[in-house]
């Protein structure tokens, strides 16, 4: 904080995520998205179906250390990240990791019948 100004940078949840401004980062849920795009630069773009219709920026800043290196992520990849609203800019994700695709969509063979080999 510099003469008494906040270096907050206008960053605050928004609903349904966070309905307080002054909760502790890891009480805000998490949500799961795909990257849409990343680029040389060191940002990219997600999209999640818990934001619908709005491209989520991040910074390679924003990954995780326990995750894979920013070079290495690829669009298509499956994330778990914190969402934010940023006032006058937007939704912005931040404790971004890679999960297993696997492991986090649902299973869409899941209601048909097994097939049986003779």
């Amino acid at each position: 904080m510099i003469g008494g100004a906040s270096n907050t940078g206008g960053v605050t949840g928004a609903p349904p995520f966070s309905t307080c401004e002054n909760r502790e980062m890891n009480e805000i849920p998490k949500v799961i998205g795909r990257v849409i795009k990343v680029s040389k630069a060191g940002w990219g773009f997600i999209s999640s179906r818990d934001i619908e219709f709005t491209r989520i920026f991040f910074h390679w800043t924003s990954l995780r250390q326990d995750t894979i290196p920013f070079l290495e992520l690829k669009t298509g990849m499956m994330v778990e990240f914190t969402p934010l609203k940023i006032e006058g800019k937007g939704w912005r994700a931040v404790h971004i990791r890679v999960v297993d695709k696997k492991k986090e969509e649902p299973n869409d063979n899941a209601n048909q019948l097994p097939v049986l080999s003779q």
